[in-house]
């Protein structure tokens, strides 16, 4: 679970817009708006660098720092380019640490299932992040799932997750996150063989008398 909350510095952004966020943007700075709470929706910016690291770090509470003043936040929602490769706006939400909140949190397997070693056998995930409620200052980083006892008899669902204490699912608990399919082999049709070599279009025929001049 999170114990210490990383802090994220924010400056004041006057300028609204499409050219304005680009300018900032080629600055190395990124374009935010921290809201909720019934507080006035402010608009920011914040340094690419230093969030990338956050979110890299699996942070999901973080102190923003705005004009001095420190404000529990959500990262809410994070906008990227048309290619997803850079990020390009991020939505910063105020909390209360010891209010319930929603949270999609990324699901890691670990695990070598013998039941892969099968012919035909594929591991189908179908699922790398789920929803969970917890207080805002217990949310996990990341839930991990062992599978190595994994079967084709018998699919893995959030049902069988760990979750820490006083952390719920939000995610339906018959959800498949993990299971394997034995796919069908297909076996090799070689066509029968002709009784005789196939004719060549063109060719003349060994009864053809026509000679060429």
């Amino acid at each position: 679970m999170s114990q210490d909350i990383p802090s994220l510095e924010t400056s004041p952004r006057e300028k609204l817009g499409t050219r304005y966020s680009q300018r900032l943007r080629e600055t190395g700075q990124l374009p935010a708006v921290v809201y909720g709470h019934k507080q006035e929706t402010v608009h920011v910016s914040v340094d690419a660098q230093t969030l990338t690291g956050l979110l890299h770090d699996n942070a999901h509470l973080i102190n923003v720092i705005v004009e001095g003043k420190t404000e529990p936040c959500l990262i809410r929602d994070i906008q990227w380019d048309y290619l997803g490769d850079n990020i390009i706006h991020v939505d910063l939400g105020r909390v209360d640490l010891t209010e319930e909140v929603e949270v999609e949190i990324d699901l890691e397997l670990t695990g070598d299932p013998k039941a892969l070693q099968e012919a035909g056998a594929v591991l189908d995930h179908p699922v790398s992040a789920v929803t969970l409620k917890c207080l805002a200052n217990a949310i996990p980083e990341k839930l991990v799932h062992n599978i190595s006892e994994l079967t084709a008899e018998a699919p893995i669902t959030i049902a069988d997750l760990v979750l820490p204490q006083g952390v719920t699912a939000v995610t339906e608990a018959q959800t498949i996150i993990a299971q394997i399919q034995i796919m069908a082999e297909v076996e090799d049709e070689t066509p029968e063989a002709a009784e005789g070599e196939p004719q060549v279009i063109g060719a003349a025929s060994e009864n053809d008398d026509t000679k060429e001049d």
